[in-house]
């Protein structure tokens, strides 16, 4: 996990880049709190629009958002190179799928508290979500098949430093800050 500093620095980057609003805004538009896309956007990339998980010399994730070429909207983006040169689709096709997977775990574990839907649901991305939600729903750690058995935990670590950063800029305490938005 990275320190408040380094998040600062990225958020400073996601600002500079103009990704910050793009982000801030399809969160906003999926129900989702930004602070939740920014810390998936952290821990996927760092905070950088690029390609990544190459295997055998070819990308595999497209975007800040890390989207797998076996969705066509990313292997079209990487091939075409639109990834680099106009994010926003893969952006919305992220915020859409984070969205949509919180709805699942929302009514699969509505008993859950949020903090936990949210960490189900950011596991999912990394791992899938039907695995994520079997893990927890017997019981189980739902990062037990996420990059280093800590996706989710991770992801809901740098969204609370991220809300704290946000919200101290608009004069919201951390605490006011919304974990996500009800859909």
């Amino acid at each position: 996990m990275p320190t408040k500093p380094e998040l600062q620095v990225q958020l400073q980057q996601l600002r500079d880049s103009g990704l910050a609003t793009k982000l801030a805004q399809q969160a906003t538009a999926h129900g989702l709190a930004p602070e939740f896309l920014f810390a998936i956007a952290s821990r996927e990339t760092d905070c950088i629009n690029k390609l990544g998980d190459v295997q055998n010399g070819v990308a595999h994730g497209i975007g800040i958002l890390q989207i797998d070429v076996q969705h066509d909207i990313a292997r079209q983006a990487r091939d075409e190179g639109s990834w680099k040169t106009n994010p926003d689709p893969l952006i919305a096709f992220g915020a859409q799928m984070l969205a949509d997977s919180l709805r699942q775990v929302r009514t699969a574990f509505a008993a859950a508290p949020p903090e936990q839907q949210l960490k189900i649901t950011a596991s999912g991305y990394n791992c899938g979500l039907g695995r994520a939600m079997a893990v927890a729903r017997n019981g189980g750690d739902c990062d037990q098949h996420t990059t280093k058995g800590n996706y989710g935990t991770d992801v809901i670590a740098r969204m609370k430093v991220f809300a704290e950063l946000l919200g101290g800029e608009s004069g919201q305490s951390p605490e006011q800050a919304p974990i996500a938005k009800s859909s």
